[in-house]
C-alpha cells in the first residue's frame, strides 16, 4: 500500500540578516521517500505520489514549501506542458488554473514567510510538467520545474486520509466545529496535514 502523501513540511526555515529569496519544498520521492530540500537555483523533481482529497473526492498530487521573498511583493508565473490543466497554487490565496499554457500570479504576502502549495488533479495516466517561477523584483529568479507523474488511476492505489473529527486553524487553534463541510473556506489541519477548503 501506497505511503500518504504528507504536505507537511517538517523543518523550519532560518531566517537571516540578509535580502536572498529562500524556497524550500517537501515532496515524495520515487523510492517512496520524504524529501525536504532547499532550492537555490533552477531544479527539476518529479512527484509520482498521490492521495485522495476527501473534500474534492479526486486523486492530487501536491507539493508544500516556504518562500522568503526580499519584500512583500512576490510575482509567480506558471507555466504548463498543456492547456487546461486541472492545478491550482496556494499561497495565502487559491489560485485556479486559468486553462492556458502560462498564467501570472502578483501576490503581496502578509508575513515575510510564504507558506504555499501546489495542488495537481491528475485525469489520466502520464506525465504533465509545470513549471512555478518565483520572482520577487530584487533577487535572480527561481524556477522549480516539476514532473506530475501519474501512474495508475486504479482506486486500490489510494489512500484515503483518516478522518479524526478534531480540525485546526492555521494557527493551530482547535475549531469548535469538527465538521469540515460547516467550516467557511480556508486552511485547515486535519490529522496533522493541510486541507484547503475553497
Amino acid at each position: 500500500m501506497k505511503k500518504i502523501f504528507t504536505t507537511l513540511l517538517m523543518a523550519s526555515m532560518l531566517l537571516t540578516a540578509h535580502a536572498s529569496m529562500g524556497l524550500s519544498i517537501s515532496y515524495w520521492n520515487e523510492n517512496d521517500e520524504e524529501v525536504i530540500t532547499e532550492i537555490t537555483k533552477d531544479t527539476t523533481i518529479v512527484v509520482t505520489e498521490h492521495e485522495l482529497d476527501f473534500i474534492t473526492e479526486k486523486d492530487v498530487m501536491s507539493l508544500m514549501g516556504y518562500v522568503t521573498p526580499a519584500n512583500k511583493a512576490l510575482n509567480v508565473t506558471i507555466n504548463r506542458s498543456t492547456t487546461n490543466t486541472n492545478d491550482q497554487f496556494c499561497l495565502g490565496n487559491c489560485f485556479q488554473s486559468n486553462g492556458e499554457l502560462k498564467q501570472e500570479l502578483s501576490i503581496t504576502l502578509i508575513s515575510n514567510i510564504g507558506d504555499w502549495q501546489t495542488h495537481f488533479y491528475p485525469t489520466e495516466a502520464g506525465t504533465t510538467t509545470i513549471a512555478y517561477t518565483f520572482n520577487d523584483g530584487v533577487n535572480p529568479t527561481i524556477t522549480l520545474t516539476v514532473k506530475y507523474s501519474y501512474l495508475t488511476s486504479a482506486v486500490e492505489d489510494v489512500v484515503v486520509p483518516q478522518y479524526s473529527g478534531i480540525i485546526y486553524s492555521i494557527l493551530g487553534q482547535q475549531m469548535l466545529c469538527n465538521n469540515l463541510n460547516d467550516l467557511p473556506a480556508g486552511i485547515y489541519i486535519i490529522n496533522g496535514k493541510k486541507f484547503i477548503k475553497q
